[in-house]
């Protein structure tokens, strides 16, 4: 077991306090490259996607569903899935697990 420094309630709140800025400086940086991220511009999507959903054939606008935004995760994220994409709907979103399960044998 490694050995700590011991010292009074006065100097742990003093190196508390110290690292409690530090926190604060950390979390305002992270909050700022947030939002810097959010401003990056947009690329549209030139490729003609095609996906097989539990539906048919849709495109990737298609998968949208009249929503403002797509949120596309791996199929193996998704042990218990069945198969095909499978859709949830979100505030103003949409879910899509995006491929197909492993060949079950």
């Amino acid at each position: 077991m490694s050995e700590h420094a011991i010292g009074s309630r006065e100097q742990w709140l003093e190196a508390n306090k110290r690292l409690l800025e530090r926190e604060k400086e950390l979390t305002r940086r992270g909050d700022e490259l947030a939002r810097e991220r959010q401003e990056l511009p947009w690329v549209a999507v030139e490729k003609q996607y095609s996906f097989e959903t539990n539906e048919g054939t849709r495109t990737l606008a298609e998968l949208f569903d009249g929503r403002s935004q797509l949120i596309g995760l791996p199929l193996h994220a998704w042990s218990q899935h069945s198969g095909g994409l499978s859709g949830m709907h979100l505030c103003d979103g949409q879910l899509q697990l995006l491929g197909r399960p492993p060949e079950r044998t």
